[in-house]
């Protein structure tokens, strides 16, 4: 029996290392748009619309990227299978790397709907297999699982890139690779056992009775405002993260950035919103939560600001610590949603992983045509105060479970 139990283990584990390496490579395409953008607006774009069609781009990319998880949680929470993650790695691989071949916007559109819907299938239902194969550390597997995709946006392009930045983007088209073959090993490694307690907990309670499921509404309806407030966070906290992520990336090269050392700095952003992920598993057992939201919504912004009005190290130490603090309170979003949606773990993580970030993307829409009018430092400067506003919000979540506390 101890050696079924240990072998059992075992696999529980290969299966979460493999999971969050899939979720590593699959994110480290996820991000290519943000490091090629200012090279396809040069390539595409008029100069009294290059703002306009980058915040076209971001858009795009956002409705199926982000708004397909919705669709993609639900249909996770009733079709138990591995191939929505193989379907995940594969089509954002293909979609990503062809991007420089496209001849028009219209093509770009297409391509980035693609590798958009490979995002969609593979992020709800492998955030919510990453929490229940960490069983009683839920919240810390959760938050590995996120920050292994958040090292792969921050370093995979760095990776992908790098032939075609030295030898020119058409060798882009060959760095699909890797992402294919990790698709096609996805089947293989990942054996999603029927007996896995799906259900959210921050302590997972593998030895209780699983409840039946409740219709989604039964579950949503009492808790509906407290919901729409997470969300709003989430997606305005996400108009910031995507607006400068994309948005500074041109503003680096307007600045005569090098491509290698324009790409550096948006890597080095987002590694940092890695490791605000990464210590927001640990600060949540710890910290209280409205304390800890509180302190990332307040504390960011004048972090940020200050980092686009210095340069040098000033510049990149404020940028990085300013997402460190912005990005700590992510997966307390996400762990808040699905215990208030127990039963629909899938749907509350394609609401707060998925719609929010659709929200955030559409909305650098009109970061692009502001952009065009006012010129993107004063937008900058605009983008990265947001989260202030959502501060005087947290009050209405002060019923909602304190998830340092060993009762939740």
């Amino acid at each position: 029996m101890k050696n079924n139990q240990d072998s059992s283990k075992a696999s529980t584990r290969k299966q979460f290392y493999f999971l969050t390496l899939s979720h590593t490579v699959l994110d480290s395409y996820a991000t290519l748009l943000s490091h090629l953008q200012p090279l396809l607006l040069d390539k595409l774009a008029t100069a009294a619309t290059r703002n306009s069609l980058a915040g076209n781009f971001v858009a795009i990319y956002s409705i199926f990227s982000s708004f397909g998880q919705i669709l993609f949680g639900w249909l996770s929470d009733r079709v138990q299978t591995v191939h929505f993650l193989t379907i995940g790695v594969g089509f954002s691989a293909l979609g990503l790397s062809l991007l420089w071949l496209a001849p028009s916007p219209n093509y770009v559109y297409l391509l980035l709907a693609i590798g958009g819907i490979g995002i969609a299938a593979f992020h709800p239902q492998a955030t919510t297999y990453a929490g229940a194969l960490a069983s009683e550390q839920r919240g810390m597997g959760i938050s590995i699982f996120l920050t292994g995709g958040n090292v792969g946006r921050a370093i995979g392009p760095l990776v992908l890139l790098f032939i075609p930045y030295r030898f020119g983007l058409e060798y882009l088209v060959w760095e699909m690779i890797p992402g294919v073959l990790v698709a096609l090993l996805v089947p293989k490694v990942l054996k999603f056992e029927r007996e896995l307690d799906l259900t959210a907990s921050t302590r997972g309670t593998p030895n209780e009775e699983r409840r039946p499921q409740e219709p989604l509404w039964t579950v949503a309806s009492p808790r509906m405002l407290p919901l729409i407030v997470l969300f709003i966070i989430a997606a305005i906290r996400t108009v910031t993260l995507t607006g400068i992520e994309n948005f500074l990336s041109v503003h680096l090269a307007d600045q005569n950035y090098s491509d290698q050392g324009r790409s550096l700095v948006i890597a080095l952003f987002i590694f940092a919103g890695s490791m605000g992920i990464l210590s927001s598993g640990w600060l949540m057992d710890r910290v209280n939560t409205y304390v800890l939201l509180l302190v990332s919504l307040l504390g960011a912004p004048p972090l940020l600001y200050l980092s686009l009005h210095t340069d040098g190290f000033s510049f990149l130490a404020l940028l990085f610590l300013g997402n460190v603090i912005l990005t700590s309170s992510i997966t307390v979003n996400i762990i808040l949603a699905q215990i208030m949606l127990r039963g629909h773990e899938n749907i509350a993580s394609g609401l707060m992983m998925g719609a929010a970030w659709g929200v955030g993307g559409l909305l650098n829409k009109i970061v692009g045509i502001l952009g065009d009018q006012y010129g993107l430092p004063i937008v900058l400067d605009g983008l990265v105060m947001l989260p202030l506003i959502l501060a005087p919000l947290l009050i209405l979540l002060r019923d909602q479970p304190d998830l340092s506390k060993p009762s939740v």
